[in-house]
């Protein structure tokens, strides 16, 4: 157990995520979404004072139904790792998902999401949900982009992260040739363009949608790439919409499109 508990306190820092391909979850609903996500989780830790409340019995047994080791921790040793200023006293120790980038892009159809520099944990978890939500294929997170397991960005995608396949470290410039010549249709939210986003026919195909850094927006060189440039009208005064505002509204206009309804 306290190996479990050392290893899992080292996962706080990014370095050791990426050396070890593994991050934490915490929380009562996050650690259940996990598992009954099937999520390739490694073990759960359970404070001690919690594992006689009801969620955490529930989380308890889909625990020892999928044959994961269980470990029952000192509260005060737990809250060392967690991230959150009340915490609920459930930690789990999950690997990286593994996900399959040519095969998404090969069937060339759906919708694809790239953020370009993207600093905001909160703003990529709120997208990462709302592409969930929209029914996203992917996520593609360029280079200088947050962490996708920052716990901020996790807590955010409200467990979407187990659902959409998500890319860290892309070189957007090679993406946006690349699905391109795969038949998507790339476009790119820009204020100093001139046609909405609304109206643009999102109906039939692949599209990629390409959302720019909160305060340079995308850099000019992968503007110069994209197909189209699309724009969020807004009233006079305003410069621009928080980056998950943004992508939001343009998701749900290609999702309102499509919608059979």
């Amino acid at each position: 157990m306290k190996q479990a508990l050392k290893f899992a306190r080292c996962l706080k820092k990014r370095k050791y995520r990426e050396l070890y391909h593994n991050f934490l979850i915490e929380g009562v609903n996050f650690v259940e979404d996990a598992l009954f996500n099937n999520a390739p989780l490694d073990y759960v830790m359970v404070a001690e004072d919690n594992r006689y409340s009801q969620k955490c019995k529930e989380i308890m047994e889909q625990a020892r139904l999928q044959q994961l080791p269980l470990f029952f921790v000192k509260d005060e040793l737990l809250a060392k790792i967690s991230d959150t200023e009340t915490p609920q006293g459930v930690v789990a120790v999950c690997s990286m998902p593994v996900w399959n980038e040519e095969q998404v892009i090969r069937e060339g159809d759906g919708l694809l999401v790239a953020l370009d520099g993207l600093q905001d944990p909160g703003n990529l978890g709120t997208i990462i949900r709302t592409a969930a939500g929209v029914g996203v294929k992917a996520v593609f997170l360029g280079k200088g982009t947050v962490d996708l397991f920052n716990p901020k960005v996790l807590r955010a995608t409200m467990g979407a992260v187990f659902r959409v396949p998500v890319f860290q470290q892309v070189e957007l410039d090679t993406l946006i040739r690349k699905v391109k010549e795969a038949g998507f249709l790339t476009v790119a939210a820009d204020p100093r363009t001139d046609k909405k986003y609304y109206h643009v026919d999102f109906r039939k195909g692949g599209h990629l949608i390409l959302i720019g850094n909160e305060s340079r927006g995308i850099r000019t060189e992968l503007l110069d790439l994209v197909d189209l440039k699309v724009r969020i009208p807004l009233a006079g005064g305003v410069e621009s919409l928080n980056a998950a505002v943004a992508a939001s509204l343009i998701l749900y206009e290609i999702f309102r499109q499509r919608d059979p309804g």
